[in-house]
């Protein structure tokens, strides 16, 4: 899945999440394991707002992704930044294809739960395996099946802002194990309205260190996606350091 139309509107309703928070989190657990430079490949990278802090960082940054609409924003945004050595492939992440080894990948903002089905993350785990360096590391995060039951649900949740209205519809399927989401946005200037729908799919914690272990991945933190503190029963987002197994 990727996103269509919302693409261009995702930084606008997008404005609560804490980058720079996230950012730090993730230098700061990559340090940890020797990774304080080098190569990051961001996978899933959206709007790009990781990969360009990563790059004023002074990491080389490859920033992945496969929408068009998403990739439209992030050329973008390297042309008003001038961050002319950021590397931007057109990739879908389950298909990686790397001219090299990655000191540090990430996948984060539940890029992982909008893959289609537990092959897709299979693949996923299998490729960043395949190419990431013996000692470097993998952090990427996933909302949790808490979060799908009981906070996203059937809720539908509406954003009523001055340039474009979103109304943001959930719908549980727990027989799939994910839910359906629903987006309506009307562009008050352009007076457009665009409408779309994919899925996010939920894991239990056991099923995705099963696939870890089998793509020769083993777990060096599993922490709070959220506080960053430890894992608890109401987690709504887990945040996952992996290396390879030697």
């Amino acid at each position: 899945m990727s996103y269509k139309e919302f693409s261009y509107f995702y930084d606008y309703f997008n404005y609560n999440a804490d980058y720079d928070k996230l950012f730090d989190k993730i230098v700061s657990l990559a340090s940890r394991r020797g990774v304080k430079t080098g190569i990051v490949c961001d996978l899933g990278c959206g709007t790009g707002e990781l990969a360009f802090r990563f790059d004023k960082a002074g990491f080389d940054v490859i920033a992945v992704d496969n929408s068009d609409e998403m990739l439209d924003v992030l050329y973008d945004k390297k042309d008003e930044l001038g961050a002319d050595d950021v590397l931007i492939l057109k990739q879908d992440i389950t298909q990686l294809d790397m001219y090299g080894t990655v000191d540090l990948f990430t996948c984060t903002f539940d890029t992982v739960n909008h893959l289609e089905g537990a092959g897709k993350v299979q693949a996923l785990f299998d490729k960043v395996s395949l190419f990431m360096h013996p000692d470097g590391v993998f952090i990427f995060d996933i909302n949790t099946k808490y979060k799908h039951t009981n906070i996203l649900s059937d809720e539908q949740f509406d954003f009523i802002e001055e340039e474009a209205d979103c109304h943001w519809k959930n719908t549980l399927e727990p027989e799939n194990s994910r839910t359906k989401i629903s987006i309506s946005i009307e562009d008050k200037h352009a007076k457009e309205k665009y409408f779309e729908e994919f899925y996010e799919y939920y894991y239990e914690l056991r099923d995705i260190e099963t696939m870890l272990k089998k793509a020769k991945l083993s777990m060096v933190t599993l922490i709070d996606g959220e506080t960053f503190g430890p894992v608890k029963p109401d987690s709504r987002r887990y945040l996952f350091m992996v290396k390879k197994e030697q």
